[in-house]
This record gives structure tokens, C-alpha cells and sequence, in this order.
């Protein structure tokens, strides 16, 4: 319902109701509260997404290139977007959570703890030390926000123009330009 609806315009009560739970309180009971549920959903969904940027940034940290940078912060949403049905959804999901005004980013930062891109940030800044840093920051941040809801499209559609290695590459090739810029 997050993935489909957004966070905002998914109630408790729905989630309940979806779930076939006649008891009112039993989303309460369990999760406390919208927080509770988003927390617990980012609690089961991320451990993959963030084990599997971390194992990029690890190769990353070896190479002199933006582009296995951009990979390691980009391919998971990727991956996820032309992956099983359930990974399309998480994918969905986080696209909904970060684009939505009623979770603010210190609230998502929060919920999801250190996801690598501050690791990733570090990294970029000595590939490109003639970006400064406020700029590629915001870089960092627009583009993420950009790619992640890119993916959540593929996944949402799940086919495009292009097959899903291409998706893939080019997503990550695409993100790589928009880090360096004219740089």
C-alpha cells in the first residue's frame, strides 16, 4: 500500500483491514505507529540493498573511476527495479518514502541509519576534487533521489525500452555524468 499509495495516503486502518486483522489495536500492538511500520519494513528490506552497495564500495575504493562510485550507489535500486516482484515492490517502496513530504529527510535518515553513501561521498570527493563539495553533495543528494525514483518506474512498469542488463548500465552510466557534470 506505501509502494502503491504513498505514506502519506496509507492509513493504520488500511494496513489492518488489508492484512485481515479484525482486531483494532493490532497494528498498534505490534508496530506502535506509522513510524513503527516504516521502521520494521526498512528493517527487512535493507539489509540486502545496503550489503550489496557496501560490497560494491568495497571494489569502488580500489578504482580511480566515478563510474564504480556511481555503480555502488545506484545498481542495488537497479537491480531491485528488474529483479523479483517483491524487490520491484521494496524498490516502489523506498521511492514513495523518500519522495514523501510527510517523512521528513532527518526522520528517513532516522529510520534507515547509514545506508554507505557516506562512504560513498568521501570516495567521490577525491575522484573529483574540482566539483566543490557543496555541489557535489547536492549532486549526490538530487541524483539519488532521481535514479531511485527512475528505478521505481522500471519496476512499476516492469519492462521498458531497453532490457534490463541496458536498464542497468545505463542507469549507472547516467548517474556517473550526472556526478561529474561538466567537470
Amino acid at each position: 500500500m506505501f509502494a502503491d499509495r504513498g505514506i502519506a495516503a496509507t492509513s493504520l486502518r488500511e494496513i489492518r483491514l488489508a492484512a485481515g486483522q479484525a482486531n483494532a489495536g493490532a497494528v498498534h500492538y505490534h508496530f506502535g505507529d506509522r513510524e513503527g511500520v516504516l521502521k520494521a519494513l526498512l528493517e527487512r528490506e535493507l539489509p540486502a540493498l545496503v550489503g550489496r552497495r557496501r560490497q560494491l564500495l568495497e571494489g569502488a575504493g580500489s578504482t580511480p573511476d566515478t563510474r564504480s562510485v556511481a555503480e555502488a550507489l545506484i545498481a542495488p535500486f537497479a537491480e531491485m527495479a528488474t529483479g523479483s516482484p517483491h524487490e520491484r515492490w521494496a524498490v516502489q517502496f523506498l521511492s514513495r518514502l523518500n519522495d514523501d513530504l510527510s517523512v521528513s529527510s532527518d526522520d528517513v535518515d532516522s529510520l534507515i541509519g547509514d545506508t554507505g553513501v557516506r562512504q560513498a561521498y568521501e570516495l567521490l570527493r577525491r575522484r573529483l576534487p574540482e566539483v566543490p563539495g557543496e555541489l557535489l553533495s547536492e549532486r549526490l543528494q538530487v541524483g539519488l533521489n532521481s535514479f531511485l525514483h527512475a528505478a521505481a518506474l522500471r519496476a512499476r512498469a516492469a519492462r521498458g525500452h531497453v532490457d534490463d542488463p541496458t536498464f542497468r548500465e545505463n542507469l549507472i552510466d547516467m548517474f556517473a555524468a550526472a556526478l561529474r557534470g561538466n567537470h
